[in-house]
């Protein structure tokens, strides 16, 4: 799904914190791999709350430096798969997110 040149679906920062825990960011991004375009949206659509969790990496972020703690977080936006959802069930990759639809998903098999 991703070509050479676009980053891993999920980023390491502080990989070697000292804190005894380990910090998760999902929906951290909004990005979309290249193949799928835009997924059908209009333009500006995957900056809304549909596409990624506003802020939730900044927290993430600033916990992290401030706990010494290692975090993961997403890259990918949330519509082009949902990291909270086991793979294979309707809502990992939504045809529809608060009443928006998203084109780019419909018809999308095993």
């Amino acid at each position: 799904l991703l070509s050479a040149d676009e980053p891993s679906a999920a980023a390491v920062e502080i990989p070697r914190g000292k804190a005894p825990f380990l910090l998760l960011c999902d929906h951290a991004g909004k990005a979309i791999p290249q193949s799928l375009g835009d997924l059908g949206l209009p333009p500006g659509e995957i900056e809304r709350h549909i596409g990624w969790d506003i802020g939730a990496l900044n927290v993430s972020r600033h916990l992290s430096r401030q706990l010494d703690a290692t975090l993961i977080h997403q890259r990918y936006s949330r519509l082009v798969i949902d990291c909270n959802r086991a793979p294979g069930i309707a809502s990992s990759i939504p045809h529809l997110s608060e009443l928006t639809p998203i084109p780019g998903n419909i018809g999308i098999d095993a």
